[in-house]
């Protein structure tokens, strides 16, 4: 259900405000004829408020290519394994979808985006990260091609290619055919041209013709290569704690779990370039730590213990090993999901609030120095959870049919809901124990539809709040995601968490595991502190 409009107002963030406002106001009056301060009055926020989130108007306009990059970056990996020309034809459709609500906004910018000298041109100096960005899209599309040139072509064929759909996107902002027919028209003419020169991009002239190509791109779009070595290294340190969906749970993952390729690494090196280039500790955001399972035959309480203490120095470990290739270091935003969806899964807003205390405690004496803890109530001014439940629903997640449509076509959304539904049937018939097994599974895939909606809603709200972190998952991921799984403890399933086990501790090394199973191995419980922390095996 809905919220009412003052629910809106109460739970609404100042950024998502001000950027809708923004955006609302140069669609209607035209870029040039809209001040700053008439958007912070349209918006009821002091102008003061207006420069914490945005220090020019061209933030707004670069607030709009950051948020369609990131809706693109989150459906990359669902891009078909296909032709060249399927891909990016798929690739460009998706934009094209994504970018029709906002075309009275950028006709009314059409000369500052065509301006290379303008802030908000899209070749300008300020949007170069966006680019490079856009650029990795291209590159995922050549390089997942199932005709896809040799790896020594793909660079420059991709610089081409995004040339081309830049001349696309262009036309789409011109168009006044119905529904945007012409636009289509075009957009199938080059899909037919690259289908036939795809064949062509092994023969002997094609390395000549696509090397010029490729350098006239680069002079109009000031995409000169960047140098990625420090963010390859930094990258790499990442994945060696990636967890990734396995081979038969995604489409074309087989063979990056061991050795990352050039796909996997794509759409995370020019975020981290973002940082390295102005020297900036990398920011990377890991939504996890919710609270405690509330099913007894998993986990020993409500609060953290051993198996969170653990996760917390490896993260930490993590941070000081991109110290060790990189000077500024790093810093990991723990973006705390307890409070997203702790209705869905039976824990109380009460016991959310408990578990993020005490881990914010444990924090303070690991002396982990470079994590912090974000909740919702620091992003949404409200104390009514129920409210910014709805509202965080209503605003980012997208419609319940629409994700289901994805998780029948796409095997990796298939993976993740089969993850998410075991965890919640699990929990739902340890609460419920009179219910059949058949009937609590039944019932769990509505409530992991909506905690996927919820998840992907908060998604994308940090992805509002913190553009250009680097972001990393709690579940294994498909390999090519926008994404990264990240392994923080030593678990006998991939699925495994913290707060959903505990930790047994063996002779030589531990291992996480339900409760329940530490218990039928006849393992000695351990407290510290007063409180049940671990297993020991015996």
């Amino acid at each position: 259900m809905t919220p009412p409009a003052s629910a809106y107002r109460a739970a609404a963030t100042a950024r998502r405000r001000l950027l809708d406002t923004g955006l609302r106001l140069f669609a209607e009056r035209g870029y040039h004829s809209v001040a700053v301060a008439d958007i912070a009055a349209a918006a009821g926020l002091p102008l003061a408020e207006v420069y914490r989130f945005f220090g020019s108007k061209t933030d707004f306009v670069l607030g709009l290519y950051q948020r369609i990059h990131d809706e693109l970056e989150a459906r990359a990996a669902d891009l078909p394994a296909a032709s060249l020309a399927e891909r990016f034809r798929a690739l460009l459709q998706l934009k094209l979808r994504l970018l029709a609500p906002h075309r009275p906004t950028l006709r009314a910018l059409a000369a500052s985006l065509l301006d290379a000298e303008a802030p908000a041109g899209v070749l300008s100096p300020d949007t170069e990260s966006i680019r490079l960005r856009g650029l990795a899209l291209l590159e995922a599309v050549v390089q997942g091609a199932t005709d896809a040139p040799a790896p020594d072509l793909q660079p420059a064929l991709a610089r081409s290619l995004y040339a081309a759909h830049w001349g696309v996107l262009l036309l789409a902002l011109l168009d006044r055919s119905p529904d945007g027919a012409a636009t289509q028209q075009a957009l199938d003419l080059v899909s037919a041209g690259l289908g036939v020169a795809a064949p062509q991009l092994g023969s002997l002239l094609a390395p000549l013709l696509l090397g010029q190509v490729s350098q006239v791109v680069e002079q109009f779009l000031q995409l000169a290569p960047a140098d990625f070595d420090q963010a390859r290294q930094i990258i790499k340190l990442v994945m060696l704690r990636r967890k990734v969906l396995a081979g038969d749970e995604a489409t074309h993952s087989l063979g990056c779990a061991d050795e990352p390729c050039a796909q996997c690494l794509g759409l995370h090196l020019p975020r981290l370039q973002y940082f390295i280039s102005q020297q900036q500790p990398i920011h990377m955001i890991l939504p996890a730590f919710p609270a405690k399972s509330p099913n007894r035959q998993k986990v020993l309480g409500p609060l953290p213990d051993l198996g969170e203490e653990i996760a917390l120095t490896t993260l930490q470990a993590l941070c000081d090993d991109i110290r060790q290739v990189y000077a500024p270091g790093a810093r990991l935003s723990i973006c705390a999901d307890g409070r997203v969806f702790a209705d869905l899964v039976q824990v109380s807003d009460a016991e959310v609030s408990a578990y993020n205390a005490a881990l914010k405690q444990l924090i303070e004496r690991l002396g982990t120095r470079d994590l912090d803890v974000v909740n919702l109530e620091d992003l949404i001014d409200t104390v009514d959870f129920d409210a910014a439940r709805a509202w965080i629903t209503a605003e980012y997640a997208e419609p319940l049919d629409e994700l289901r449509q994805r998780v029948r076509e796409s095997a990796h959304q298939q993976a993740l809901f089969n993850g998410i539904h075991r965890f919640v049937s699990e929990d739902a018939l340890a609460l419920a124990p009179a219910k059949s097994k058949s009937r609590v599974k039944e019932e769990s895939k509505a409530v992991a539809y909506e905690v996927i909606r919820r998840s992907n809603a908060w998604t994308r709200l940090l992805a509002q709040e913190f553009p250009h972190a680097l972001r990393l998952s709690i579940h294994p991921q498909h390999p090519h995601s926008d994404k990264i799984g990240l392994r923080i403890t030593r678990a006998e399933d991939n699925w495994l968490t913290p707060w959903h086990g505990v930790v047994l501790l063996r002779a030589d090394d531990y291992v996480l595991l339900k409760r329940q199973q530490a218990e039928e191995l006849g393992a000695e419980l351990v407290e510290q502190d007063g409180r049940p922390s671990h297993f020991v095996a015996p």
